[in-house]
C-alpha cells in the first residue's frame, strides 16, 4: 500500500485543494458545502490521476530510468497495475464530476454540457502531460496547462458553480493562484533541468537555464502578488494573503538561489506548495469586517 500512496504523491494535493478553496470563497454569500465537497473530491481524483499518468508516461519514455523514487522505474508497481489504476481514477473523476454538475446545475443543461466538456478536457490534460507521442509536458506547454487548469478553471470555474456567474475582479485571484501553481512546476523543472536536457524533454527551465528560470520564478510570484492586491483594491475585500505571499516569495527566492542539490529543490517544492495553500487560507480571513 505504501507504494501506491507514494504513486499518488499526496504532497501535491494542497495545490489542487487550494484552487477549490479559493474559488469557493469568491461568492461570499453563496457557499454550498456539498458543492465544495464534490469539487474538492473531483480535484483530488484529477490530481492523483495526473500523478499516476506522469509516473507511467515518464517510465515509458525512459525519463525516470535512473530514479528509484518513482514507482514504475523503481520496480514497485507493474505497468499493468498502473494502467488499471489510471482507468479507476478516470472513472472516479467522471463520477464525482458528474454528481458535482448535478448539485450545481440541476437541469440547466447548457451549463451541464459546457462544464462536462471542461471536465473531460481536464481528464485528457491530466493524462497527456507525459503520456503519448505528443505529450505537452515534453514540449514546453506544461506551464500553460497548469495556469489554465489550476488557475483559470480551478478557481474561476469553481466560483461559477456556486452562483453561475464570475465577476471580472474574480479573475485576478484566479490568475494569481495560477501563477503560484506554475511556480511549483517551475521549481520541479529547475531541479530536473540537466536530466531534461539529456532526454530532450523541453521545458521553459531547460530553455531558459537556471538563472533564467529563477528570474521567471520571480516574475510569476510578482504577478501573483499583483493579482491578489488588484482583487483587494477592486473589491474592497482585504486580507493578509498579499503580505503572506510577499514574505513567502522573498524566503522562497532566497533559498532557490542557494539551492544546489535535488533535496534543496524538493524542500522548496514542499515549501511553495504548502505556502500557496497557507496564502489561500489567509485570503479567507477578511480584514475590517
Amino acid at each position: 500500500m505504501k507504494h501506491w500512496l507514494a504513486a499518488f504523491r499526496l504532497k501535491t494535493l494542497p495545490l489542487a485543494l487550494g484552487a477549490i478553496i479559493l474559488g469557493s470563497s469568491l461568492h461570499e454569500l453563496a457557499f454550498d458545502f456539498y458543492i465544495f465537497l464534490f469539487a474538492a473530491l473531483t480535484a483530488i481524483f484529477l490530481q492523483v490521476l495526473s500523478n499516476l499518468a506522469n509516473d507511467y508516461g515518464d517510465f515509458v519514455k525512459g525519463t525516470d530510468r535512473h530514479r528509484k523514487d518513482r514507482q514504475l522505474s523503481g520496480g514497485y508497481i507493474s505497468k499493468e497495475a498502473m494502467l488499471v489504476a489510471i482507468v479507476v481514477f478516470v472513472l472516479l473523476s467522471l463520477g464525482s464530476g458528474i454528481y458535482l454538475l448535478h448539485l450545481a446545475f440541476a437541469d440547466e443543461w447548457g451549463y451541464w454540457f459546457k462544464f462536462l466538456g471542461l471536465g473531460i478536457a481536464s481528464i485528457i490534460a491530466a493524462i497527456t502531460y507525459t503520456v503519448g507521442k505528443k505529450a505537452y509536458g515534453y514540449n514546453g506547454l506544461g506551464d500553460v496547462f497548469v495556469f489554465v487548469f489550476f488557475g483559470l478553471i480551478g478557481v474561476a470555474g469553481t466560483a461559477f458553480l456556486f452562483e453561475h456567474s464570475v465577476e471580472s475582479a474574480m479573475w485576478l485571484p484566479a490568475v494569481a493562484y495560477g501563477c503560484m501553481c506554475v511556480g511549483v512546476l517551475n521549481v520541479n523543472n529547475i531541479r530536473d533541468l540537466d536530466k531534461d536536457v539529456l532526454t530532450n524533454k523541453i521545458t521553459l527551465a531547460s530553455k531558459l537555464g537556471r538563472d533564467g528560470a529563477i528570474a521567471y520564478q520571480i516574475t510569476l510570484l510578482t504577478l501573483a502578488f499583483v493579482g491578489f492586491v488588484g482583487h483587494h483594491l477592486a473589491t474592497g475585500y482585504y486580507s493578509l494573503a498579499p503580505l503572506a505571499l510577499f514574505i513567502l516569495g522573498y524566503v522562497h527566492i532566497s533559498r532557490l538561489h542557494e539551492a544546489e542539490h535535488a533535496d534543496d529543490y524538493n524542500a522548496q517544492l514542499k515549501f511553495l506548495s504548502l505556502g500557496s495553500l497557507a496564502v489561500v487560507i489567509l485570503f479567507l480571513i477578511k480584514l475590517f469586517v
